[in-house]
């Protein structure tokens, strides 16, 4: 991920995984492992481009294009759209998907 990026990554930490279910607060560290990834880790120049080119007042908005460029591109994902890890809430980028954008968006906000 470019360096340009950093800011972004680091501001969703800081935001999202001290909510996260995967994330170990007594050690510090995500406890994904194996074949498992953090899909915001994943996707996050992707996220923050889908961020940056809806600013909307209403989540789904910002959820729809997210559903068409990064999950359309994501594993889990089946042709139809489906997925089973939104089904049981077990994506981590969707099920915290409001606080990313409110990180991506204070980056931006402070850059201004």
């Amino acid at each position: 991920m470019p360096d340009d990026y950093k800011r972004y990554r680091d501001a969703v930490r800081k935001k999202v995984c001290e909510h996260c279910i995967d994330y170990d607060h007594e050690n510090a560290h995500c406890t994904l492992t194996g074949d498992k990834h953090c899909g915001v880790e994943l996707y996050l120049e992707n996220i923050v481009k889908v961020v940056q080119s809806v600013k909307a007042k209403e989540l789904a908005e910002y959820v729809k294009l997210l559903r068409e460029t990064v999950c359309h591109d994501c594993k889990n994902q089946e042709p139809d759209g489906s997925c089973q890890l939104r089904s049981e809430s077990e994506c981590g980028l969707d099920r915290y998907f409001e606080l990313i954008v409110e990180a991506i968006e204070e980056v931006d906000k402070s850059k201004s």
